[in-house]
Formats: structure tokens, sequence, C-alpha cells
């Protein structure tokens, strides 16, 4: 366990000086910048650099896709239940807003630093495929959701849109895509295009999890003390135990897929899941505290999963 917390130690320091920064020499409004950078340029350079080294056929584990699904939507089947019946919750809306707070993971910011940092470029194509289904099934799902919820039907035009969003637009998705373009028909990149990438791709850790850091706000809201408490053990406790479960169940025979999901799934609740609170002003300050939480507790949760993982 003290390896598994001395490995992952810097990482939380790298987002304590983030918020440290915030508080005292960092203009806030950097931030926005610096996000950017991360989100459209480093991250991707990345992704890019391991993508043109693997193939396709690494990306696709089904059955190892089918445990991450499988205990993602048990556990938002858990969340809406206890929700109901705990903190007599009945919006529709709030509760689907709910299920995505203990579901989505921290994937980018915090998933491909981690999972890069500890496993290797071992764990790149199940990183890659479950921030991609996460993004697709979990952000992607709960939209659809929500506009069925307010539209009473839901036509091609709002799906087409959101998967546009998530997909086409998304700078994960089209780096891994063209990264593996280049390596299926053996393009080499011209020598400085590739020493460009090799300067943009070491950036985007400590700069993805400064950021982070940096964007934390603690701010009291409506929420109670144990349903935050209730939402933050099934993030980071439940979620991916049944992941585990999942593995387990469907016998998947992948020990680096298996300890890759179950650690992104570990994770706190991704920043993206308050861009969804914020777009259909649904839970919005109360998923705003969530990601806080489960981010501070995470170096807890993630030294424990780590520990026994290895």
């Amino acid at each position: 366990m003290l390896l598994s917390f001395q490995s992952i130690l810097p990482l939380f320091l790298m987002i304590a000086l983030g918020y440290v920064a915030k508080r005292t020499i960092f203009n806030i409004n950097m931030l926005p910048g610096l996000n950017q950078f991360v989100y459209y340029l480093a991250v991707p350079a990345l992704l890019f650099n391991a993508a043109s080294k693997a193939s396709i056929d690494n990306l696709i584990n089904g059955p190892a896709l089918a445990a991450f699904f499988l205990g993602a939507i048990v556990t938002a089947i858990i969340v809406v239940f206890g929700s109901r019946m705990f903190f007599k919750a009945d919006s529709t809306e709030q509760l689907v807003l709910r299920a995505l707070n203990g579901t989505f993971a921290n994937y980018a910011y915090m998933g491909i630093p981690l999972t890069f940092a500890i496993f290797g470029n071992e764990a790149y194509a199940a990183t890659v495929s479950i921030i991609l289904a996460g993004n697709i099934f979990l952000i992607g799902g709960a939209q659809l959701l929500i506009e069925s919820i307010r539209q009473k039907e839901l036509g091609l035009r709002p799906i087409l849109a959101i998967l546009d969003r998530s997909l086409l637009r998304n700078p994960i998705f089209i780096s891994t895509l063209l990264g593996l373009l280049f390596s299926a028909n053996q393009v080499s990149m011209p020598a400085a295009i590739h020493t460009l990438l090799d300067m943009l791709a070491p950036a985007a850790i400590p700069v993805a999890l400064f950021c982070l850091g940096a964007s934390l706000q603690f701010a009291k809201t409506t929420i109670v003390l144990a349903e935050l408490g209730w939402l933050v053990l099934i993030k980071l406790c439940i979620h991916p135990a049944l992941t585990l479960a999942a593995f387990w169940l469907l016998d998947v025979e992948a020990p680096i897929w298996l300890a890759t999901t179950v650690l992104l799934t570990a994770l706190p609740t991704g920043a993206l899941a308050h861009v969804v609170a914020l777009k259909y002003d649904v839970f919005e300050k109360e998923t705003s505290q969530i990601v806080v939480v489960t981010t501070v507790f995470s170096l807890l949760s993630v030294t424990l999963w780590m520990s026994w993982l290895q």
C-alpha cells in the first residue's frame, strides 16, 4: 500500500499545487487558456503518439467493454433506487444527473495521467477505449435521456447532434483516430512534426493535473451531507467494486484491461458531468460539490485500489 501511495502521491501533489497557486500567485483568468492547451493540444499529442504505435484491433476488447458497461448500468440503477428510497428524489432529470455523478469518472484529466504514469503504454488501449466508451455511453446517454424527457420523444437530429459533440468534435477521439490511421498505413511523420508532438505530449500530465487543482471550488450547496456521502461512496468504492465483479462474472482474462478499467472507474466524478448539469440547469451546484469532494477523497480510495490491483 505504501508503494502505491508513493507512486500516485506526486500526481495529487500536482493537483494541490494547482489549487494553492490559484489561491496565491496564479491568475485564474489564465485557467481557460491552460485548459484549452491541455484539451486541444497536449492530450491529443500524447494520444496520437501512443495510437500511431498501436493497432485498432488492440482497442476492441468486447468482454472487457461489456464488463465496463455492466458495472456502470448496475451502479446507475443502485444510485437511482437509493436516491428515490432514502433521499426522496423524484425528479427524473435529477435522477439522471445523480446516476451520471455516480458513474462518470475523470477519465481525461486524471485517468490518462494515472494510467500512463502507473502502467505505461501497456495501458494505452484500455485507457482510450474506456474514455471513448464513457464519453459516448455515459455523457451522451445522459444527454439523450434528458432530451427525451423534455421533448417526450427523441428524433434523429438530437441524436446526431450529441454524437457530433461526443465524437466528431472531440480531440481525444480525433487524435486517436488519426494516430491509428497513421499506424495502419505505416505513414511516417515529418521530423519537425514528430519533434513538436514529442515536446507537447509530456506536458499533458502535469498541466492537466495543475488545471484540475486550479479549477476546484469549495462551496456550500443544498445537498444534505448524508446524500453527498452516499454519492461519494458510490463513485469511489461501489462503482469500481461492481466493475471488478463484472470482470469476474464475465470471466474476462485480460489483467491490464481489468486493472486499468477498475482504476478508471475508481476515479472521482469527471468535470463533464458538471458541464451536462450546467447545460440543462439540473443538479448543477450539487454536481460541482460532488466533483470536488470525490476528487479530495480519491487520494485515499485510489491508493487503496492501486494497492489491491498491484
